[in-house]
């Protein structure tokens, strides 16, 4: 009987920060079997906020890559492992053992921003009318410190405080944790993954003939309504259907609803207005990662002088 083959190289995180893209790039090299299913959220059953109950058998996970022919790395890409906190983390240094982790960051305004949008292009919060209006619900939330509820699209703003939560990644993993940005990938994607390759000691010569295109690129629905009963099947579906038949479903609903318009812009007033909400935070993740030898930062990760 074959070997049972889980992952050791998971991309937990930041939604919104090119994840799919990273996905897709790594799993083209050939000493890498992608998940069937990219997110496979297996690891968010051990985190108390977003499931109860036993956690599926290890079996159910390791379906996921059933299709591996011995490649050195098994890849998934769930990006919600990143802010479940502990309990995840000691989780995937349990079951998995010694993976790699890599998690990818973005300017966290506009990281909301685009949360923002996907949650509508998905028909969620169809009640809130525009970001303004959004953001107010988030922060009055992050004020009375609720606790994020799995699925209802407000818990954006909590998610951009990585300060919040990296350094428990880095204390449990250190060198076996990798951070990314996502303008690098935007900027140069083959460079980042040559790099990536480097840490990971596979080929890099492969890199050259990447298919660097951009992938799950938010697409506005034509209606919202049907975006939200969409969401509901998709739901479902992810209990009952094969990774293949839920593909063939994402594609059809693409081809009937999207090629719609958005009909508001981030409001430069406003994108000041949130950065300043993320300065502190984005300050001490400058600083993180100053001490673990990230110098080429991003503009948005500035460290402050000393006082």
């Amino acid at each position: 009987m074959s070997e049972t083959r889980i992952a050791d190289l998971v991309i937990a995180g930041v939604p919104k920060a090119g994840t799919g893209s990273l996905f897709a790039y790594l799993a083209q090299h050939p000493d890498v079997c992608g998940s069937d299913l990219k997110e496979t959220g297996y690891f968010n059953h051990y985190n108390p906020q977003r499931h109860t109950g036993p956690v599926p058998p290890i079996e159910t996970y390791a379906r996921h890559f059933a299709h591996a022919r011995g490649e050195r790395y098994a890849l998934e890409a769930t990006p919600t492992y990143s802010y479940g906190g502990r309990p995840v983390i000691e989780a995937i240094r349990t079951v998995l053992g010694k993976p790699k982790v890599i998690i990818s960051l973005r300017d966290p305004a506009d990281r909301l921003w685009s949360a923002y949008t996907f949650q509508r292009s998905v028909g969620n919060n169809v009640r809130i009318g525009s970001f303004e209006e959004y953001l107010r619900v988030l922060e009055q939330r992050h004020r009375e410190g609720v606790q994020p509820v799995p699925r209802d699209g407000l818990h954006g703003l909590r998610i951009g405080f990585y300060a919040d939560y990296l350094g428990d990644w880095f204390e449990e993993f250190g060198d076996d944790l990798r951070v990314v940005f996502l303008e690098d990938l935007k900027r140069d994607p083959r460079a980042v993954v040559a790099t990536l390759c480097t840490w990971l000691g596979i080929d890099v010569d492969v890199v050259a003939s990447l298919d660097a295109e951009p992938r799950k690129v938010t697409r506005h629905p034509r209606s919202t309504l049907l975006a939200a009963a969409a969401r509901t099947v998709k739901r479902r579906s992810e209990r009952l259907l094969p990774p293949a038949a839920q593909r063939g479903l994402r594609r059809a609903y693409a081809h009937l609803n999207s090629g719609g318009e958005l009909s508001e812009s981030f409001d430069p007033e406003l994108r000041r207005y949130v950065q300043d909400i993320y300065r502190e935070s984005n300050q001490s993740t400058a600083r993180l990662l100053a001490a673990r030898g990230y110098h080429d930062l991003p503009g948005w990760l500035t460290v402050s002088p000393p006082a």
